[in-house]
């Protein structure tokens, strides 16, 4: 099997299974409950949110951890929660036109409720466009929810110039999923950010949003007031330790593992860059971890399906749009023409990756290609 759809979801490191195993045996108490394996393990979490802010280099003064059960409610709380809370003071708000479905589809109920809501154009190199950006900003408070690196075709953006141009009197929340253990980031720059483990070779149903402490939030679950009332229901810990070791292993690895995934990522962008009929979405600042290409004639369904009958598994676009998409409004975004955002393929990698896999799939693609053709 080789599997390039990491930025779907990435297989979770045997370390991380075996603590999610060990805590549901020894650590599965309600840690709401009174008694003493209980509060062991409410201490563990507060311990474990530490160490988190540890390992992002935070100030734990400053910032705060809210565990939630992925990245999809880590954005809606950050949004919707501030919102909510803030609105007579940041009735503007600003996304990017190539935000994740859950970023984007927050800010399309803002619209409804009556919030002034400009969506920010990107330019053709997958970058935010800074300029479109300044004819937005009024001098006055903003929100604003910038990705860090975009989930379909890798672009980095510039946080720390987003940051200067939107001022310190704004709120900065970046869905930071494909950038987190990736990419070099500043998260001081940030006043909210949200990941999630299965991303980070953890597991599903954890995830975390991180928020400066003096930001207040709303909830938008209701329910007996864990985490000091801005997100009800019953603290997870197993997934959340698991959750910890994950992040651990992550930041510990990261140096060696980027360049691991470099190498493969160069190797495949120039061996694709030369079979006709495939153009390479390659920029000067993207992640190593995901290479973007669309197919100029043929269909990138048929061609995924193939490589998934030889074990071999990539996907068309971003997973969550995958299924009900005809195009790629990412790819269109970028100035891609209709064949391009259409037919695209997202090939993206992982520690567990080598580069005989890429070898691999370098021939099969080119066999398949030809199969079709014929």
């Amino acid at each position: 099997m080789i599997y390039f759809d990491n930025a779907s979801t990435t297989m979770p490191r045997k370390e991380v299974l075996e603590e999610f195993l060990k805590s549901s045996k020894e650590n599965f108490a309600n840690p709401s409950s009174i008694h003493k394996l209980a509060m062991e393990n409410s201490a563990n979490i507060e311990r474990i949110k530490l160490n988190i802010l540890r390992n992002l280099k935070l100030d734990s003064k400053l910032y705060e951890v809210i565990f939630t059960s992925g990245a999809t409610e880590s954005n809606n709380l950050a949004i919707l929660g501030f919102l909510l809370r803030n609105n007579k003071r940041f009735n503007h708000v600003l996304t990017s036109v190539y935000e994740h479905a859950s970023v984007l589809n927050v800010f399309k109920k803002l619209e409804i409720l009556d919030f002034k809501v400009d969506y920010i154009k990107v330019k053709s190199d997958g970058t935010i466009d800074l300029d479109d950006l300044k004819n937005h900003l009024d001098g006055k408070p903003v929100f604003v929810s910038f990705m860090g690196v975009n989930n379909e075709i890798g672009t980095i953006n510039d946080l720390k110039k987003l940051r200067e141009m939107i001022g310190e009197s704004s709120v900065f929340h970046s869905d930071l999923v494909q950038a987190i253990g990736k990419v070099q980031l500043n998260l001081n720059l940030l006043d909210e950010f949200s990941f999630t483990g299965h991303k980070i070779y953890g597991l599903k149903g954890c995830g975390v949003l991180i928020k400066k402490k003096k930001l207040l939030l709303d909830p938008i679950l209701f329910g007996g007031g864990q985490q000091n009332n801005l997100r009800s229901g019953t603290l997870d810990y197993p997934s959340i330790s698991a959750f910890n070791v994950a992040l651990n292993l992550l930041i510990k690895n990261s140096e060696t593992e980027y360049k691991k995934v470099k190498e493969i990522h160069e190797y495949l962008v120039s061996e694709l860059s030369k079979i006709d009929g495939v153009k390479v979405h390659d920029f000067k600042t993207s992640s190593p971890y995901i290479v973007s290409l669309s197919l100029l004639n043929k269909k990138a369904s048929v061609v995924v399906e193939a490589l998934s009958n030889k074990n071999i598994f990539v996907n068309s676009e971003s997973a969550c749009y995958s299924k009900r998409s005809d195009k790629s409004y990412v790819l269109e975004a970028i100035g891609c023409d209709e064949i391009e955002a259409s037919n695209p393929i997202r090939i993206s990698l992982g520690i567990y990756n080598t580069l005989d896999e890429a070898k691999t799939f370098i021939e099969e693609f080119k066999n398949i290609l030809e199969q079709i053709r014929s």
